[in-house]
């Protein structure tokens, strides 16, 4: 309407999903790749993983040991960009990712043991580090900075679609055609993401080995799912970074990872088991609760936009703390059902999985500009220390988030995660008063 406010400079900037402009300018036909990724990485794994664990025997802890080994996988990303970085493989490295994928797939779909389930967990980590890390090296040097924007939404979009449809298809096969059909579709995403992927060293490549800071600002509000991985490979660390990181730790930023730290590791105790704790605590079928997760999650990628704006008035500490505070509510909520044993327990555990669930985008777009704000050395050293607590603690919870079922139950899961998320949410409160206290110093 004619009438209607329009939207300033910051908060057209944090918009993530493109709504807007002729799709065949933005869109290439290799995003199906990367759609299949998210599918695989995103999808398939969170539901087949636990799946396959249990149903060869296998323990809770064994559940948490085998997704911690994902998680670790994952931590090798930056070798990935050091790699893409020195050779300009970007091409070799992208489709590599998605063959140590199909293998981490076939080894769980073929063998079993904790040998074989971490394996295969850590190569399905490995290869999606690999192709993760340069998928936005893609856009970054191979189109115009004015693109950016939309062309990262775009990959965003893809990438979350995938992942919606991964979870849905993971809760109609069984577990071992899930693995097998995960490593199949390493096929099409090859030959799909054959299909205009850029070669580095055309005439279309438009290298920028120093991207100026602001630029990766705009990425990081973009809040793709590598665009961290994309910072810290563009801008390593540097040896006064190192001589800088015991200041860091105890100034805002260090508070900020120590919160991320315990909120990976609340969220990772519970969703790592995420299939079969909805079933243990709740009756909830595999078929309806991998319907539950794609659909409370295909409902929350609108919500990216709205995060944005919110973080542009309220600040990202302020929508941090009620991200973590609404997850928190739903971990509590959600144990509160198991142990109650009430006899209506689908309609509220629907309620408080899909504030779970759908409260991601505040947390993801939040947390991205804490960690490039706050930091008083380079924008590299602090989205890989961001990235790098996130992925350890996320292994940790997985391992606690098993012993803590084994030794008191499925339901006892959600209790522990909403208590680390409460001390999580203690940090962000303190981080959000020192950053009032500070603002009203300088207003004095």
């Amino acid at each position: 309407m004619d009438g209607a406010p329009q939207p300033t400079p910051a908060t057209a900037d944090r918009q993530v999903i493109a709504t807007h402009g002729d799709l065949h300018r933005w869109i290439e036909p290799w995003y199906g790749a990367y759609a299949i990724l998210g599918a695989l990485a995103s999808g398939l794994a969170v539901i087949a993983i636990p799946l396959i664990v249990t149903g060869g025997g296998g323990s809770a802890t064994e559940i948490g040991t085998a997704i911690a080994a994902q998680n670790i996988g994952a931590l090798f990303a930056p070798f990935w960009g050091t790699i893409a970085d020195k050779t300009k493989s970007y091409r070799v490295i992208f489709f590599l990712g998605f063959i140590l994928i199909g293998l981490g797939f076939l080894i769980l779909s073929a063998l079993s043991g904790l040998s074989a389930w971490t394996a295969g967990a850590f190569l399905i980590g490995f290869g999606t580090g690999a192709s993760n890390t340069v998928a936005s090296l893609f856009v970054v040097e191979f189109t115009p900075r004015e693109e950016w924007g939309q062309r990262i939404s775009w990959m965003q979009t893809f990438n979350a679609a995938g992942s919606v449809i991964g979870m849905a298809l993971a809760g109609l096969l069984a577990p071992r055609l899930d693995t097998l059909l995960a490593a199949l579709l390493v096929i099409p995403a090859i030959v799909i993401g054959g299909r205009g992927l850029p070669v580095p060293g055309g005439r279309f490549h438009l290298p920028r080995p120093h991207i100026h800071a602001a630029d990766f600002a705009h990425l990081l509000h973009r809040s793709g799912p590598n665009a961290g991985t994309v910072v810290a490979a563009a801008h390593p660390a540097k040896f006064a970074d190192f001589l800088s990181l015991r200041g860091a730790l105890t100034s805002g930023f260090g508070i900020f990872i120590a919160a991320w730290f315990l909120f990976s590791l609340a969220v990772s105790s519970f969703s790592s088991l995420y299939p079969v704790l909805m079933e243990k605590s709740f009756s909830v079928s595999v078929a309806q609760s991998s319907l539950l997760m794609s659909i409370a999650t295909a409902l929350s990628i609108p919500l990216y936009n709205y995060a944005g704006r919110l973080v542009t008035r309220q600040g990202p500490a302020a929508v941090l703390g009620i991200g973590i505070f609404g997850r928190m509510i739903g971990l509590a909520g959600l144990a509160a059902v198991a142990f109650l044993h009430v006899g209506w327990a689908m309609l509220p555990v629907i309620l408080l999985f899909g504030l779970y669930q759908g409260i991601w985008p505040l947390l993801s777009v939040a947390s991205n500009d804490l960690a490039a704000t706050l930091a008083p050395f380079g924008q590299g050293a602090a989205m890989g220390l961001f990235n790098a607590a996130a992925a350890i603690a996320s292994a940790a919870g997985a391992v606690l988030g098993g012993k803590v079922a084994d030794m008191f139950g499925y339901p006892a899961v959600s209790l522990f995660a909403a208590a680390v998320a409460l001390l999580a949410l203690a940090c962000v409160v303190a981080l959000a008063r020192g950053a009032a206290a500070t603002a009203a110093a300088v207003a004095g």
